[in-house]
Protein backbone atom coordinates (compact mmCIF):
# COMPACT_ATOMS: atom_id res chain seq x y z
CA UNK A 1 0.00 0.00 0.00
CA UNK A 2 1.67 3.80 -0.72
CA UNK A 3 1.68 5.63 2.24
CA UNK A 4 1.20 9.16 0.22
CA UNK A 5 -2.76 7.87 -0.26
CA UNK A 6 -5.19 7.90 2.68
CA UNK A 7 -6.44 4.07 2.65
CA UNK A 8 -9.12 3.09 5.01
CA UNK A 9 -9.30 -0.55 6.75
CA UNK A 10 -11.06 -2.81 9.16
CA UNK A 11 -9.86 -4.99 11.65
CA UNK A 12 -10.15 -8.31 11.72
CA UNK A 13 -9.37 -10.96 14.13
CA UNK A 14 -8.70 -14.97 13.57
CA UNK A 15 -12.37 -15.73 14.15
CA UNK A 16 -13.44 -12.96 11.22
CA UNK A 17 -14.97 -10.86 13.57
CA UNK A 18 -14.28 -7.18 13.20
CA UNK A 19 -12.21 -4.71 16.05
CA UNK A 20 -14.55 -1.92 17.79
CA UNK A 21 -14.94 0.43 20.70
CA UNK A 22 -12.73 3.68 21.31
CA UNK A 23 -8.98 3.75 22.46
CA UNK A 24 -9.82 2.87 25.78
CA UNK A 25 -12.29 0.23 25.60
CA UNK A 26 -11.54 -2.14 22.50
CA UNK A 27 -13.67 -5.19 22.00
CA UNK A 28 -14.65 -7.72 18.81
CA UNK A 29 -18.12 -7.45 17.18
CA UNK A 30 -19.70 -9.78 14.40
CA UNK A 31 -21.58 -6.84 13.38
CA UNK A 32 -19.52 -5.34 10.04
CA UNK A 33 -21.45 -1.54 10.59
CA UNK A 34 -19.98 -1.42 14.69
CA UNK A 35 -16.08 -2.24 13.37
CA UNK A 36 -13.86 0.69 13.87
CA UNK A 37 -12.45 2.66 10.53
CA UNK A 38 -9.00 2.78 10.64
CA UNK A 39 -6.77 4.79 8.48
CA UNK A 40 -3.84 2.52 7.94
CA UNK A 41 -1.35 4.91 7.65
CA UNK A 42 -2.45 7.56 9.89
CA UNK A 43 -3.37 5.04 12.64
CA UNK A 44 -0.56 2.72 12.76
CA UNK A 45 -1.97 -0.25 11.55
CA UNK A 46 0.80 -2.20 10.41
CA UNK A 47 2.91 -1.78 13.57
CA UNK A 48 -0.72 -2.57 15.51
CA UNK A 49 -1.00 -5.82 13.56
CA UNK A 50 2.87 -6.80 14.18
CA UNK A 51 2.33 -6.02 18.15
CA UNK A 52 -0.62 -8.31 18.16
CA UNK A 53 1.14 -10.86 16.57
CA UNK A 54 4.31 -10.43 18.23
CA UNK A 55 3.43 -9.93 21.83
CA UNK A 56 -0.02 -12.60 21.45
CA UNK A 57 0.44 -14.54 18.92
CA UNK A 58 -2.31 -13.69 17.17
CA UNK A 59 -3.40 -12.91 13.73
CA UNK A 60 -5.31 -9.85 12.86
CA UNK A 61 -5.67 -8.60 8.73
CA UNK A 62 -6.31 -5.60 7.70
CA UNK A 63 -9.15 -5.24 4.97
CA UNK A 64 -9.02 -2.27 2.76
CA UNK A 65 -12.79 -0.73 2.41
CA UNK A 66 -14.05 0.56 -0.15
CA UNK A 67 -14.13 4.50 -0.49
CA UNK A 68 -18.06 4.60 -0.68
CA UNK A 69 -17.43 2.21 2.81
CA UNK A 70 -15.42 4.71 4.61
CA UNK A 71 -17.04 6.30 7.47
CA UNK A 72 -15.35 8.83 10.30
CA UNK A 73 -16.21 9.51 13.88
CA UNK A 74 -17.34 12.75 15.62
CA UNK A 75 -14.58 14.04 17.51
CA UNK A 76 -16.61 15.12 20.60
CA UNK A 77 -19.41 12.61 20.79
CA UNK A 78 -17.79 9.12 19.36
CA UNK A 79 -20.58 8.54 16.86
CA UNK A 80 -20.13 7.11 13.23
CA UNK A 81 -21.05 8.54 10.39
CA UNK A 82 -20.71 8.56 6.84
CA UNK A 83 -17.45 10.29 5.75
CA UNK A 84 -19.82 12.30 3.29
CA UNK A 85 -21.59 13.83 5.86
CA UNK A 86 -19.07 14.54 8.70
CA UNK A 87 -17.73 18.59 9.02
CA UNK A 88 -14.19 19.23 9.49
CA UNK A 89 -13.97 22.24 11.57
CA UNK A 90 -9.86 22.28 10.18
CA UNK A 91 -9.44 20.26 13.59
CA UNK A 92 -11.62 17.50 14.03
CA UNK A 93 -14.30 15.80 12.50
CA UNK A 94 -17.78 16.69 13.97
CA UNK A 95 -21.55 15.16 13.49
CA UNK A 96 -24.35 17.02 12.65
CA UNK A 97 -25.18 17.08 16.04
CA UNK A 98 -21.91 18.46 17.34
CA UNK A 99 -21.57 20.86 14.72
CA UNK A 100 -25.13 22.44 15.82
CA UNK A 101 -24.21 22.65 19.12
CA UNK A 102 -20.94 23.85 18.72
CA UNK A 103 -22.93 27.17 16.40
CA UNK A 104 -22.77 30.43 18.39
CA UNK A 105 -25.85 32.47 17.69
Amino acid sequence: MNASETIKVLVVNEDGQYLAGTATHWGFTELREQARVFDYWQDHVPEMLSLVKNAHHMVWIAVKLDPAEAYEYCDRCGSRMASLVAFFSGTEFLCEACRKKGTRV
